[in-house]
């Protein structure tokens, strides 16, 4: 009992953060003309909450080392949206259509500023308050990634969050590093943004570069 009293606490922050984010995005909507000031307003807010969640003491390593090999997860996130992505074409359980005026507003938002905003918000600040009182590291993946996932409000969107939950949640409590959970959210958003239907070539792409990464980290043994 007092771990879900806990949890309903550690998730206190992120129910201030988005009632205030979908308040302001109605009030934009009736106040505002136009996607394109709806798009700026949430960008503006997405880096506001960013910069007062980082902010705060002792919460975030930022140090960049050119050791990593940060491009193995772009791969890793390009490769789950081009497969996830083709999938739902192939099965026509999804379809995406964006004004091409509003297209580079689409990718900054959701490709970019986004994943960055929910990164900090779900693992850089969330996890760690989970940590506290739940000392299964296990655990306390899969559980921010349920919250992660229930918070998308959509099956389809919630079921590919709750992937990334996972696999975010595990790179971030192994290495502390936004980078690494940040390029991954990112190339995934920002592919997803990018197709608009299914192709057979890039299926196939995408599951080259799964196989690239899943051999990398095998032979690597390490994040």
């Amino acid at each position: 009992m007092k771990k879900i009293k806990y949890l309903l606490l550690s998730l206190k922050e992120i129910f201030i953060v988005l009632f205030i984010q979908y308040f302001i995005l109605i009030f934009s909507i009736i106040l505002f003309n136009g996607d394109e000031n709806i798009y700026i307003g949430n960008i503006l807010l997405s880096i506001f909450s960013i910069i007062y969640i980082l902010s705060k003491k002792n919460i975030i390593n930022v140090s960049f080392n050119i050791r990593n090999n940060y491009f193995i997860y772009i791969m890793l996130g390009s490769s789950i949206s081009i497969i996830y992505n083709m999938i739902l074409y192939r099965l026509n359980l999804y379809t995406y259509n964006i004004s091409n005026n509003i297209l580079f507003l689409d990718i900054l938002t959701s490709g970019i500023i986004g994943p960055i905003f929910e990164e900090v918000v779900f693992r850089v600040s969330f996890i760690p308050k989970v940590e506290c009182f739940i000392y299964n590291k296990e655990k306390v993946i899969i559980i921010t990634s349920i919250i992660f996932a229930i918070l998308h409000f959509n099956f389809l969107s919630g079921f590919i969050a709750f992937i990334i939950g996972i696999i975010n949640g595990y790179i971030y409590i192994k290495t502390r590093d936004i980078i690494r959970i940040s390029l991954v959210h990112i190339s995934l958003n920002t592919i997803s943004s990018l197709i608009t239907g299914y192709n057979n070539l890039i299926f196939i792409l995408g599951i080259i570069l799964m196989i690239e990464v899943i051999l990398y980290f095998g032979k690597e043994r390490y994040l």
